[in-house]
């Protein structure tokens, strides 16, 4: 009777059983390399369930055995076996868990689990179908097992994978599950230790129990972010960071939190101190590593963080992932959701507090991930109040171009009687300084904001406000801290006899003479030195967004402005007398346009450079025959 129980029985998958086994052998999986996490990871699950039960029953097999897993490779034989001194199986479990598909003995061990005791079973394996990876690169499998329980007998399975499988009682002395894999011809890959060890240093080298490949520890590094923070120092955090970032450096700064609810998970998140978009020119990469309990899932999980915090580097585990039965894509991205809702919410708070604490460090980041960051104006309209206190800029009260103010520093600034916030955008500090918009608000003492990043005006003009107060581009109509910039005696000493009536006909003559330019020629309250600018009305964006429209859109057509005239620059009151003489229009027609021109080439706009150097020459030459006594001389 003992003799018939070793006998090997057959069994048969059923018809659609037999589908799935193909598709889950040949189609599920990405990477071929997957089967060995699957495999580590139901080692791991035994371990893990041996533990508890050794926990609570003091009656089992093998006390003295540590709790490992071993990794042994034949190359001649083409053989790739993995041991654990786990929970092992009987029989009856053989043919629940391994020989029926999506039935999965590590579910129902949870589930048959108390709640508390689920807290700390970290068992991996919830899906029952990840062993059958295996045969990917396997001929043949076997399972060799004892279970833990008394006098219970050992058992070997084997499958090539086609339909059947057998099993049959086997002498096994040590408790828990030999798999050995009979690898295909061509997988024979798989009998390198340097190539195992890899694929377990890039899945696995977080499993709680030690993994042996042929007698030498494989998995080195400690689960840092499973660790209370009180108990990790410094130097381990910069080791960490170095080793998951796969660089040099030591990160700007760190944050390591967990979350119970409504997702418990945990993370350790970096911010390197290079922007390395800078550097290598394109796109960064995410670099989260999403694990489930200390099994890496993704190695650059897109769907935790943003685009715009892409530069954040880290790790994040949780057992509550609800994957799909690869465990290679999640089957309910609303928990995702949740986890990426709670660590924005996280990065956010860490960045502000840096910001009120450490400015120096603030600038550092900011300086080199301010671009990135700020794409979230756009795209995170729930954040994008704090997104905006976090924003930095150069202005016309900072020293040079290296200092930065918030927009929460320009409003304690404000003037009483100013409502809005103003920028001025350009290619640079010092062209910005050289514009004539900028002229009005240096006379009230007006801060405005110097915008040097393309990108900063459409990021502003996004946000509208800030803090209740609407962000207005200097060179638009109609600014409130215009009013009354003129109000008093105005000083009428230097300017020509009959002024008045001589500027209104300069003003009309404009008017005619740039019809097709302008919507209207008016007097300036904005200018005390520069002769003329050009003002956008309300409604139509700023020159610069206007740039970057045409530059996109060669058919824009940019919008005519209002040009403004400051009555009480010399060119302007010479020009006006010379506008009185029948004689001098046709220079006068050549002067003004220059100045529309010129206006223009101030925003950094030239249309027709061709047709406006040989006017250039033509007022040089009458200039010059003039000096010269030769010709007509203009008469003022």
């Amino acid at each position: 009777m003992a003799e018939e129980s070793k006998k090997e029985e057959g069994f048969e998958f059923q018809a659609e059983i037999k589908k799935l086994l193909n598709i889950l052998s040949h189609s599920l999986y990405t990477h071929k390399e997957i089967f060995l996490r699957e495999l580590i990871s139901n080692a791991s699950d035994a371990l893990t369930k041996q533990r508890f039960h050794s926990l609570t029953n003091e009656d089992y097999e093998g006390k003295e055995l540590p709790l490992e897993i071993n990794i042994e490779m034949d190359e001649q034989n083409k053989t790739l076996t993995i041991i654990d001194t786990g929970i092992g199986m009987t029989k009856d479990e053989v043919v629940k868990n391994v020989g029926t598909i999506a039935k999965s003995g590590s579910l129902e061990f949870i589930t048959n689990l108390s709640e508390e005791a689920k807290k700390d079973s970290n068992v991996i394996g919830q899906f029952g179908v990840g062993f059958y990876s295996v045969f990917m690169v396997a001929d043949e499998v076997r399972i060799r097992t004892k279970s833990y329980k008394k006098g219970e007998p050992a058992y070997e399975w084997r499958s090539d994978g086609t339909g059947k499988y057998f099993l049959h009682q086997i002498e096994k002395e040590r408790r828990g599950t030999e798999i050995i894999v009979h690898l295909k011809e061509e997988e024979k890959e798989y009998t390198d230790k340097t190539r195992i060890s890899s694929i377990i240093r890039k899945y696995s080298n977080f499993v709680s129990f030690p993994i042996m490949v042929c007698g030498e520890k494989a998995n080195q590094v400690t689960a840092l972010w499973k660790e209370p923070k009180k108990d990790v120092t410094a130097e381990q955090y910069e080791e960490f960071y170095k080793f998951i970032a796969n660089v040099e450096e030591a990160p700007l700064f760190h944050l390591h939190t967990s979350a119970e609810a409504p997702i418990q998970f945990y993370s350790i998140l970096y911010c390197p101190k290079v922007n390395y978009e800078s550097v290598i020119l394109k796109k960064l990469e995410h670099g989260i590593q999403l694990y489930c309990n200390k099994i890496l899932i993704q190695a650059d999980c897109k769907a935790l963080l943003p685009e715009y915090m892409r530069f954040i580097r880290g790790v994040v585990d949780s057992s509550d992932i609800p994957l799909n039965i690869s465990r290679e894509t999640f089957q309910d991205n609303r928990v995702i959701q949740k986890m990426k809702n709670i660590l924005i919410k996280q990065v956010l708070g860490l960045l502000q507090d840096i910001a009120k604490n450490d400015k120096e460090k603030y600038e550092i980041f900011w300086k080199q991930f301010g671009r990135i960051l700020k794409e979230g104006v756009h795209f995170d309209f729930e954040n994008r109040e704090t997104i905006a206190q976090l924003m930095r800029f150069n202005s016309s009260q900072c020293k040079d171009a290296g200092e930065l103010v918030s927009l929460g520093e320009y409003t304690e600034r404000m003037k009483p009687e100013q409502k809005e916030i103003y920028y001025i955008t350009a290619v640079s500090r010092d062209t910005i300084e050289k514009s004539p918009h900028l002229e009005i608000f240096r006379k009230k003492g007006v801060e405005v904001l110097y915008l040097t990043d393309p990108n900063d005006e459409f990021l502003l003009s996004g946000l509208g406000e800030f803090e209740k107060r609407p962000i207005r581009s200097a060179d638009q109509a109609n600014l409130d801290v215009l009013k009354d910039a003129d109000k008093g005696i105005v000083d009428t000493s230097s300017e020509p006899q009959n002024y008045d009536a001589i500027f209104n006909h300069l003003l009309k003559t404009m008017k005619v003479c740039l019809a097709d330019n302008v919507t209207d020629v008016t007097e300036s309250h904005r200018l005390s030195e520069s002769p003329c600018c050009l003002v956008s009305p309300d409604t139509s964006p700023s020159v610069h967004v206007q740039k970057l429209i045409h530059m996109m859109d060669k058919n824009y057509q940019m919008p005519k402005k209002i040009m403004e005239i400051n009555r009480k620059n010399k060119m302007i009151q010479n020009l006006a007398r010379m506008n009185e003489i029948p004689d001098n229009q046709q220079i006068v027609g050549k002067i003004i346009t220059q100045l529309y021109e010129n206006a223009l080439m101030q925003d950094g706009v030239v249309f027709d450079p061709t047709a406006m150097v040989p006017r250039v020459n033509e007022l040089l030459e009458e200039l010059t025959n003039a000096k010269l006594g030769e010709g007509k001389k203009i008469i003022i």
